[in-house]
């Protein structure tokens, strides 16, 4: 007869060990989550997941910390908190994201009791939490399926040590001796399948539970719902209402993607190179370009989920020559508040209620305030734009202006100068006006030229005198930076070009201003979408052309022709559509916008509606097939028997009573196999007395109601005396248990 091995168990020392572990996994998910928020705090989280990487590969580092430092950890940390705080007033998520990673980070290099346990579980769940509202990111969604199970099996291995007699003990020496072969080897050994398979079970049904409640709960958005989760995030310096030369080469050094765009549906042709406008820089002053106090003047602030550009105001009408179709953005945060679009538009839509800001004059449209996740937006009715109307203000006052000479040492000037007057601003001063007169004579070689004629000049000039470089070393002089670059060969960027190219034009007596945005972009080859990345950052001009338009001249090399452009548009054929890893990476991106952030009423219709036409279907599949197999099998033994019969039902009866003698006499051939009669948790042994105590076992339980009617004799406290031997015998480990035999007599 084989002896049962008896089940392995782990220690309560080791319990602790294994509750220490996971807690240290549970908190390094959570603190990942957090890398995708613009909290200012990245040197702490990566000194918080170093220390606690430390401390769960070497636990015994904790035990070499002096005690005088956690006498002073508390009152530090309090101070640290409250300065924090008061800095960063008054923003609140930061500093109390802050605050909880430092809370966290003295859990993790401590012993933890069963409070300490839940505190820090608590404090996990409020970092992914919050992560999740803010980001709404891809990553964090399969973070938090990797954070569920782990924190289940926290709360497991809590449990467990509360089943032993010193609950909430801390062990002494805890650490002292361990390794971790050792340790993963006595994991290994109590591991059981049947509990694991249990658990990926349940695990699932939580995911499918989640799933329906998903579909069939009312849509919100929690970050908009609730002011207190709105983190102000802080806009990429080129998407700024003020830009300094090289604000738009740092983001082009980024490969990241910063927006996405669908298209509408039944679309045949899509703009190429399209130029993704974004913010209007009409005024140049001390070095930069900035929007202007009297443009700023005309933002109108709304506030709603649905704004219809023939209803915000009489002085509000911006229309749109386009189809009837959605544009869908899908706009990164951190970016920037104005919503880039590739022209004028009907409606503007989003989820949920939006304080938005638009400007009549400039044709902008902006948020209250910079998204710290991603913004989605929906624009009806637009098409690709290379020229945007004047309004009646503009053309009353456009065609005679004059340039504006403005000495760069005079502070107050610019604020002085009232748009569109501020289109024609120029750096005065003699060093300044001697490289520009000079180089507009050379462009003009003292003709009377027309707008177009210029543009196509002025742009010819400056692709011959100056190459294309994100690298740019200006030469020194008194004059201007721009001016300085203008007079020489240095090869630029796009900002130079585009900032030379504008006062060159105003020089001349046109009308010209900044513009700052996104052009082009990759079509996706597995969504269909439009990828947008930060080195698509961008700058160019916009000229009155003297009649009733600002037109697009984009003065870089290599975009194209010189002069006024026009909308280009071409079939989807045409366009460079991208299949790299990167790309189906980032679609898999795009669908859980579409599919889980964007779901929106609507589509919850249809996807509810969809599941129950989908279920009936395969119920009504199923009846149909189950109903063709069991005909078919009737009509197969109607049949006339030949050897073909007689052959499948041996095979079969071969087969069934194959298996069946395989498990029967698993208890024979397994711990031939294995050292071990106990494989993943599932008992092989095949011991008798196990099943015999079984037997008994059952009967007891059938016959307890009967007792007084079997014997009166028998005393009840001899009856369960020998019930619980049974049990021991049954459910005990094989060797400390109880002699069979005179249990069995007694039974």
């Amino acid at each position: 007869m084989l002896a049962a091995t008896k089940r392995v168990r782990l220690s309560y020392e080791e319990l602790y060990q294994l509750k220490a572990l996971i807690g240290g996994a549970l908190t390094l998910i959570s603190l990942w989550t957090l890398f995708y928020l613009d909290v200012r705090s990245g040197p702490l989280l990566l000194l918080t997941s170093a220390a606690v990487v430390a401390v769960t590969l070497f636990p015994r580092l904790p035990g070499r910390i002096p005690g005088v430092v956690w006498v002073a950890a508390t009152p530090s940390l309090i101070t640290v908190i409250v300065v924090d705080f008061v800095i960063s007033r008054p923003d609140i998520i930061a500093p109390l994201l802050r605050m909880v990673v430092l809370l966290v980070l003295m859990r993790s290099l401590q012993s933890r009791r069963r409070r300490e346990d839940l505190q820090l579980i608590l404090l996990c769940l409020f970092m992914v939490v919050v992560s999740g509202v803010l980001t709404l990111s891809l990553t964090f969604a399969l973070q938090l399926l990797v954070f569920t199970p782990c924190a289940i099996a926290l709360l497991f291995v809590i449990n467990l040590t509360e089943s032993f007699d010193r609950p909430n003990e801390i062990p002494e020496g805890l650490w002292s001796g361990f390794t971790w072969r050792h340790f993963l080897g006595r994991i290994y050994r109590v591991f059981d399948v049947r509990l694991s398979a249990f658990a990926v079970f349940l695990f699932l049904g939580v995911v499918v539970v989640s799933s329906l409640i998903f579909v069939l709960m009312p849509r919100f958005r929690l970050d908009q719902a609730i002011p207190f989760l709105n983190l102000k995030g802080k806009a990429r310096s080129g998407f700024t209402d003020q830009i300094s030369f090289g604000d738009i080469v740092e983001i082009i050094e980024d490969n990241s993607v910063a927006l996405r765009v669908d298209l509408p549906e039944g679309l045949d042709e899509v703009p190429v190179n399209p130029y993704w406008r974004m913010v209007v820089l009409d005024e140049y002053f001390n070095r930069s370009f900035r929007m202007s106090y009297s443009a700023k003047r005309e933002n109108r602030p709304f506030s709603d989920n649905v704004f219809s550009m023939q209803r915000i105001g009489p002085r509000q009408v911006q229309r749109s020559d386009g189809n009837s179709g959605s544009w869908t953005f899908y706009l990164e945060g951190g970016i920037s508040k104005y919503l880039p679009a590739v022209g004028l538009f009907d409606n503007l839509r989003f989820q949920n209620r939006q304080d938005v800001v638009f400007n009549y004059i400039l044709h902008l449209n902006s948020t209250s305030s910079i998204s710290s996740g991603v913004l989605f937006y929906q624009m009806d009715g637009m098409s690709p734009m290379h020229a945007y109307p004047v309004t009646p203000e503009e053309r009353k006052e456009l065609p005679g202006l004059q340039p504006v000479f403005l000495e760069s040492d005079d502070g107050l000037a610019g604020s002085r100068v009232p748009y569109p007057e501020t289109t024609m601003v120029v750096p005065g001063g003699d060093a300044n006006l001697r490289i520009l007169n000079r180089i507009l004579s050379e462009i003009t070689r003292g003709e009377t030229l027309g707008t177009d004629e210029f543009c196509q000049r002025a742009v010819d000039y400056l692709r011959d005198r100056h190459g294309y470089s994100l690298s740019v070393s200006l030469p020194p002089g008194e004059a201007d930076e721009l001016v300085r670059w203008m007079g020489s060969s240095v090869p630029g960027h796009c900002e130079l070009f585009a900032g030379s190219f504008t006062l060159l034009a105003r020089l001349a007596g046109i009308p010209t201003r900044v513009v700052t945005g996104f052009k082009g972009g990759t079509w996706s080859g597995f969504e269909n979408y439009y990828m947008v990345r930060n080195r698509d950052a961008h700058a160019w001009c916009e000229v009155y052309d003297g009649k009733k338009d600002w037109v697009r001249v984009d003065p870089t090399p290599g975009s194209g022709p010189a002069g006024l452009e026009s909308a280009v548009t071409a079939s989807f054929g045409q366009l460079n559509i991208d299949k790299s890893w990167r790309a189906y990476l980032d679609s898999l991106r795009i669908l859980w916008y579409r599919r889980i952030v964007n779901f929106d009423r609507d589509q919850q219709t249809a996807v509810a509606s969809y599941m129950k036409s989908a279920g009936s279907e395969f119920l009504e599949t199923l009846r149909l097939l189950l109903q063709e197999r069991t005909l078919a099998f009737r009509n197969w033994l109607r049949q006339p028997w030949t050897g073909g019969h007689w052959e499948k039902v041996g095979l079969f009866a071969v087969g069934a009573a194959f298996f069946f003698l395989l498990f029967r006499y698993a208890h024979l051939w397994i711990p031939k196999v294995t050292s071990e009669a106990r494989v993943f948790g599932i008992d092989f042994s095949g011991d008798p007395v196990r099943k015999r105590a079984g037997r008994l076992v059952r009967k007891f339980r059938t016959r307890s109601a009967a007792l007084d009617a079997l014997d009166p004799s028998v005393a009840p406290e001899e009856w369960q005396q020998a019930y619980r031997l049974l049990l021991a015998l049954r459910f005990g480990d094989s060797r400390d248990r109880p002699n069979p035999k005179p249990v069995f007599r007694q039974a």
